[in-house]
């Protein structure tokens, strides 16, 4: 029994030693034959080898595009050679880990060679440029849209990823008819956005009683309201929390000796959105390695030495209305009940406001007085009144919320909802006009006009119950068998009659969740925060093919609290067959996108 051991040993040894020597000859072949660039890394451990191997392809592209960077300004203590080899590794999250591989073991040891064509580097740039050129183009659409913070983001990410590029002198766009470097153009047009901010107080309200100072700021550029954009200002002892401005309003507040010794707030508006960037791992890494110049004109400098005015909110609300011939049948008199009750809440009347509830109403109203501290910002010619069936809806009121434990404040457009009575129904917090936009201008196919004011009003029901915490709604919307997909981890419970099923992905691990887990889990992170404040980014709506009314939901979303923060991709499978009880079949939630750019969505799920 031991020689034929022996001998099966032997010739084991034998094919390890002739299979060995063929991958040393193949990894020779590709190391000499010139027409690739190449990386080896050894170790014990495969991961470890793999690492290595790349981080010496990386280096060795990093000596083919050195010289493109020497104009380029770098940090102190760092010269050009490690300042290029840190941009080269930006591009290994995506680019460089779809290269071509060798791998061996020999006496304990793992070596790998990574090698990708010299031809190929280009592929790897030009998939670059195009996002420098995407978000080129999502920065002007914006600026025409006068979401300025959204422009200034766009145009930041896009500069920096060009300064990113080692050819990037080759990169031109067309600007009126010329070419004109992509760089020369983004450097122009953060320049251009910023100087022409116009930022000034408009009214300065005392609170005696509470020891504050409340700045209502009106935020234009070029003439036109601002429709969003992100600041913080000097107290002349720290930098405030991030504030916002939306539909060209703001709000600052002041306390204690603030109030008489500040004569003029410096504001920084933001441009960079570093928060938001972690959405794309390539430009997150870019946005942390490369230098972009600072934008002085980012600086405000905002005089508040006015006049102030004992704080009266009933003087942001204007009572006069037009005669109403026929109050059942008019606009103008839903537009006076909400102005009616905007008085009711600058007087503190409450019991007088709740007079225009339904019950059910009423306690969602109660949560928005609880929602921090409410407050109306100036009421001009926003309110839109649209009649859907047997409701009527009134968009937007202007509100702000503060929560004096974090010195956070939002701003948010509230709706109110009338059901056939003529009462208010229900309150909620109003998406973007934009995403309205979107959905109303999608075809026929899409669904009528009743389909698509029910997915906006589904959209912004969501939102809000989220920020006031209403976990029976959210409860009443989540179909018992949800399928929940949470970050890299997939959460099922049972499937709905073999409704769907998930495609692809078959790497993706499941675990158990129900419903009742969730539901309890969200109690619990609700009861932790002081507040919650949910912003929807980047929305993309589909819907499914055939007679049902059955849409998928992509989100960008940033979602805000008192102790937590993060961004990530929100996708929803919404049936809207019963427009009084829509049901969500898929809820998945993804910290960034994956390795192709997209996120889940319609085309991952199967309807049977």
């Amino acid at each position: 029994m031991t020689k034929p051991k022996q001998l099966f040993i032997f010739v084991a040894m034998i094919i390890s030693s002739v299979a060995g020597f063929a991958q040393n000859r193949e990894f020779e072949a590709v190391k000499n034959s010139g027409d690739y660039i190449w990386g080896l890394g050894m170790s014990e451990d495969y991961d470890e080898a793999v690492k290595n191997a790349l981080d010496d392809l990386i280096g060795k592209i990093s000596v083919h595009v050195e010289s493109s960077f020497e104009n380029v300004e770098v940090e102190k203590n760092m010269d050009f050679k490690a300042y290029t080899k840190s941009v080269i590794k930006t591009y290994s999250s995506v680019s460089l880990t779809n290269t071509r591989q060798l791998t061996y073991e020999n006496d304990g040891m793992v070596y790998i060679l990574k090698y990708i064509k010299a031809s190929n580097l280009k592929e790897i740039f030009d998939y670059r440029e195009n996002k420098i050129m995407d978000y080129l183009a999502m920065g002007s659409k914006a600026q025409r849209e006068y979401r300025i913070g959204d422009a200034l983001r766009y145009y930041y990410w896009s500069y920096a990823l060009w300064l990113s590029h080692p050819y990037r002198d080759k990169i031109e766009v067309d600007d009126e008819g010329s070419q004109i470097l992509a760089g020369v153009l983004l450097d122009s047009r953060l320049n251009a956005l910023l100087s022409n901010l116009d930022i000034h107080v408009v009214d300065k309200l005392k609170y005696p009683d509470n020891d504050k100072t409340k700045l209502i700021l009106s935020c234009t550029y070029n003439g036109h309201k601002v429709v969003n954009l992100d600041f913080k200002y000097f107290t002349g002892q720290t930098n405030s929390t991030m504030q916002e401005i939306e539909n060209g309003v703001s709000e600052i507040y002041l306390y204690g000796a603030e109030q008489d010794a500040l004569d003029k707030l410096t504001l920084s508006i933001e441009y960079r959105y570093l928060n938001k960037s972690y959405q794309d791992r390539e430009l997150s890494s870019v946005l942390n390695t490369v230098k972009v110049p600072f934008y002085k004109r980012s600086r405000k400098t905002v005089d508040v030495n006015v006049a102030a005015e004992k704080a009266d909110p009933k003087k942001l609300i204007r009572p006069e209305f037009e005669p109403v011939n026929n109050l059942n049948d008019s606009k103008n008199y839903y537009e006076k009940v909400i102005r009616d009750l905007l008085m009711a809440i600058a007087d503190k009347d409450y019991e007088k406001a709740g007079t225009y509830f339904t019950p059910g109403g009423k306690q969602m109203f109660e949560k928005l007085l609880q929602y921090g501290q409410a407050s109306v910002l100036p009421l001009k010619d926003t309110l839109k009144v649209i009649r859907l069936n047997d409701e009527v809806v009134v968009r937007s009121v202007p509100m702000s919320f503060y929560f004096p434990g974090s010195r956070r404040y939002f701003m948010e457009n509230v709706v109110f909802t009338f059901n056939k009575g003529k009462k208010i129904d229900a309150v909620s917090f109003a998406v973007s006009d934009q995403t309205i936009f979107d959905i109303v201008n999608h075809g026929n196919s899409f669904g009528n006009i009743k389909d698509k004011f029910m997915l906006i009003q589904f959209m912004e029901y969501y939102k809000t119950a989220y920020s006031l915490k209403r976990l029976d709604y959210i409860e009443s919307i989540f179909s018992e068998d949800a399928l929940i997909i949470v970050g890299k981890v997939l959460q099922r419970s049972n499937r709905i009659d073999d409704m769907y099923r998930i495609i692809g992905e078959k790497a993706v691990r499941y675990q158990q969740y129900t419903k009742k887990q969730y539901i309890e889990n969200l109690k619990r992170s609700f009861n932790s925060k002081e507040y919650i404040n949910i912003d929807f980014d980047e929305t993309t709506i589909k819907k499914m093919n055939g007679s049902r009314k059955i849409y998928g939901i992509q989100i960008a979303q940033n979602y805000y609290s008192s102790n937590y923060n993060d961004f990530g991709y929100l996708f929803l499978m919404i049936d809207l067959s019963d427009s009084l009880r829509p049901k969500i079949y898929v809820r998945t939630w993804q910290p960034e996108k994956r390795s192709d750019g997209s996120i889940y969505g319609l085309d991952d799920f199967k309807i049977n």
